[in-house]
């Protein structure tokens, strides 16, 4: 059995000893698993001077010669139309298909980047804080998928990330309950990145069963210092609460999994 309070207390010690170094590992993993990539592009079109002066021509030919209020307006609106048809048809389509282009391309890269640099490193990072326990790391610990089964990571670290996408969809409830059943994967694949992948899943099930309530309470335990955080225009987590956390979260993995207490 496993206590908020502890798991707190140990973390909270454990970040004394080498602080600048959580520190960093915490903004690293808070950048991997939150952050986005986000693609913006701009597209405008010019026109030249000559269709303004058609235009306006055209407007002020109207007032003056009394089409306004004679029968002769369609014609004058019909050559106005003309005037700004093509010019602005052509430009307005080039903005949808360039924004759509943009769009897309930015999305496409942005999941290339998850799946293959943010989920490899966030295994790394993972392993990292978990590692700390037992041993003082460095930060070369977020390298260890990349030289390490790092197609497997990829593969697994994928379907985790699918998983949870498509059970969101059918209701939120069973999205989150799926996503703390599947959140010891990357501590599961940073110690073993040449899991298979169905067992990587069930070995994930198995340390969270019976367990979800306790996690999600344990998660509302930090809202507080979440708060507290955002006062501070995020200041404060990045120099306590992330790494804090992250620690504590490694703890839960360590406990779950059977280890002891930590050793340096």
């Amino acid at each position: 059995m496993w206590s908020r309070v502890e798991l707190k207390t140990h973390a909270k010690n454990l970040l004394k000893l080498n602080y600048w170094l959580f520190v960093l590992g915490g903004i690293v993993l808070s950048f991997v698993t939150i952050g986005h990539i986000s693609g913006m592009g701009r597209s405008g079109y010019s026109k030249n001077s000559t269709d303004y002066n058609e235009i306006g021509k055209s407007i002020g030919d109207a007032v003056s010669n009394g089409d306004i209020n004679s029968g002769n307006i369609r014609d004058s609106i019909g050559s106005i139309a003309k005037n700004i048809s093509p010019s602005v048809s052509a430009a307005v389509s080039a903005v949808i298909i360039g924004s759509i282009v943009i769009g897309i391309i930015a999305v496409l890269l942005s999941i290339a980047v998850s799946i293959f640099i943010f989920n490899p490193i966030e295994v790394g990072a993972k392993r990292f804080f978990s590692r700390s326990y037992e041993a003082r790391c460095d930060m070369g610990e977020l390298s260890y998928a990349f030289k390490n089964n790092y197609l497997n990571v990829i593969k697994i670290m994928f379907f985790r990330d699918l998983f949870t996408f498509l059970w969101t969809l059918l209701f939120i409830i069973p999205g989150i309950v799926k996503r703390y059943e599947y959140s010891m994967v990357p501590y599961i694949l940073s110690e073993n990145p040449g899991m298979d992948m169905q067992k990587a899943f069930d070995e994930s099930r198995r340390l969270t069963y019976g367990q979800k309530w306790q996690m999600f309470v344990l998660d509302l335990s930090f809202i507080g210092w979440a708060i507290l955080s955002s006062l501070t225009a995020g200041l404060l987590g990045i120099f306590f609460v992330s790494p804090y956390t992250y620690l504590t979260k490694a703890g839960l993995y360590r406990r779950l999994r059977g280890y002891n207490d930590y050793q340096y």
